[in-house]
């Protein structure tokens, strides 16, 4: 009986990249309180027809330096994994991360899905060595929610 010879693999070979598509000024340059976080993500969602997920890579010193739309939803969810949350933060080099999503219904108040999230996001994000700086839930008119504040997630600033 012969040995039958498996036919070869074809492996790709590849690279991955980020691609700029735009870029917006931010003022505060930190994010370091919620307020800040709210500055700076309240104009991609806060007025929002659906559910938006958004995620900003931060540096060492808590400045933002890329901005990534996660997911758009319906009018009352928005499906998020930790590993499409992460993948962007990985390429970009971030140190640490913040999510924010809007209710467009106006409640800023947190549903037991945005506490699960949030706690499996922190645990993900550790594990990579990126710290899960703050998560924000932003209803309308400058009310938000932030999940750290509110003891959601543990690990200290």
């Amino acid at each position: 009986m012969r040995n039958k010879i498996e036919p070869k693999k074809r492996v790709n070979i590849v690279s991955l990249q980020m691609v700029k598509e735009s870029s917006v000024l931010y003022a505060g340059r930190k994010c370091n309180s919620p307020q800040a976080l709210y500055q700076l993500f309240a104009p991609f969602i806060e007025n929002k027809d659906r559910e938006h997920l958004v995620m900003a890579g931060l540096n060492q010193k808590l400045e933002p330096t890329i901005i990534q739309t996660i997911h758009i939803g319906t009018i009352n969810q928005s499906l998020a994994y930790p590993r499409d949350i992460l993948k962007a933060a990985l390429l970009s080099n971030s140190v640490s991360i913040c999510i924010a999503h809007n209710h467009p219904s106006g409640d800023e108040t947190a549903s037991l899905a945005d506490i699960q999230l949030t706690a499996r996001l922190e645990k993900a994000a550790k594990l990579l060595q990126i710290k899960l700086q703050d998560h924000l839930i932003i209803g309308s008119t400058g009310k938000f929610l932030s999940m750290r504040a509110e003891g959601h997630i543990i690990e200290n600033t």
